[in-house]
């Protein structure tokens, strides 16, 4: 081994070369390093959906056990003010592009007024993939200035009132 050593010592034909693989080691490097970000940045948007997937379920609960148990505020009648309500937390992560309660996008992508009235128990929402899930509720979901219209959230963290209220046409859910 020693007489191994001493030959190649005064050797520096390798020497020249070690720049370059340096070179080649960084570049490597720095791809590997992308890529995983990438996938982490990627992994954490889907648990990001999974989770808001979760809180959307707790809020749909709610809204569903309000909307059985009745006790609606008549919106047609200013001096009712008694009604069923509650008040929760609801955030929508970056993940998620939109989240509508109680319509569905129509052909043009961009109509959200509810058309239909079957299309008012439906929850639907919108992945950073552009992946559209869809929830069918017990609660007829509108907005409470213009029940025709849907409740709309873009990400963001709210604190909701869930509350049920009834007009001369329908009893629905109104989310603000």
């Amino acid at each position: 081994m020693l007489i191994y050593i001493l030959m190649f010592r005064d050797d520096e034909t390798g020497a020249d070369a070690l720049p370059m693989r340096f070179a080649a080691a960084a570049i490597l490097f720095s791809i590997l390093i992308v890529i995983s970000v990438v996938a982490l940045r990627d992994f954490s948007r889907d648990a990001q959906v999974a989770r808001f997937s979760a809180d959307l379920g707790t809020v749909e609960a709610r809204a569903s056990v309000i909307y059985q148990q009745g006790g609606a505020r008549n919106i047609s009648d200013p001096t009712d003010n008694i009604g069923t309500r509650e008040t929760i937390r609801f955030d929508v992560p970056d993940a998620i592009e939109i989240v509508v309660f109680g319509s569905m996008p129509h052909q043009d992508k961009t109509t959200l007024k509810t058309i239909s009235p079957y299309e008012s128990n439906l929850i639907y929402y919108t992945t950073y993939e552009g992946i559209t899930n869809t929830i069918t509720s017990s609660a007829n979901y509108a907005h409470l200035s213009d029940p025709d219209r849907p409740v709309i959230f873009t990400p963001g963290s709210y604190e909701l009132t869930i509350e049920l209220v009834k007009n001369t046409k329908h009893t629905f859910i109104t989310l603000y």
